[in-house]
């Protein structure tokens, strides 16, 4: 049986709404607002470089959230603006390529977390160094809690490497990605 227009209208609205509201429930994984989320998934699910004033409508956001957001978006190169040939209003739209996308978020997702982490613990393996201690640096716990900083600065500080190499360009993530998951023959 054919879906006619209406069913087809009803069921991509549906979708929409549907997509929107997942990628609002994964905001809090991505560490973005969920006002955010939502914009960003109407964009993507459209695929249409939508103006600030269907985004208000269609999600039901004031203006200076839908503003704000957009804002933060374009910061994250998410989204870009472009210009419709005799509107003068601007249009939004949004990354298609999810590899692109999925590298822009993990990055930014190293910088507020991971890049901080890593400071920290270069800072206590500093603190704990012969350098700053003196002898008492041979104080067994002091030995021992080096260690451990160490240790754990060795493995973020590797998995931050790899991730460098990964951020450089989306292909390279999804070519080591792809290369994870390939089974043995």
């Amino acid at each position: 049986m054919k879906a006619s227009k209406q069913q087809l209208a009803q069921v991509r609205e549906q979708v929409e709404q549907d997509f929107v509201g997942l990628w609002r429930r994964m905001s809090s994984l991505w560490g973005i607002s969920p006002t955010m989320a939502e914009i960003h998934g109407l964009l993507y699910i459209t695929g249409a470089a939508l103006s600030m004033d269907e985004i208000m409508a269609r999600l039901g956001i004031s203006r200076g959230n839908v503003s704000m957001n957009l804002s933060k978006l374009a910061e994250w190169g998410l989204i870009r603006r472009v210009h419709k040939r005799g509107d003068r209003r601007d249009y939004y739209e949004s990354l298609s390529d999810v590899w692109e996308m999925f590298t822009l978020v993990a990055s930014q997702r190293k910088r507020r977390e991971i890049d901080p982490i890593l400071n920290t613990l270069r800072a206590c393996k500093d603190q704990l160094s012969p350098e700053t201690l003196g002898a008492n640096a041979e104080d067994a716990q002091v030995q021992e809690q080096r260690g451990r900083v160490q240790d754990l600065l060795s493995l973020l500080s590797l998995m931050d490497s790899l991730s460098q190499r990964f951020f450089e360009s989306h292909r390279g993530l999804r070519a080591a990605l792809e290369l994870l998951a390939q089974k043995e023959e």
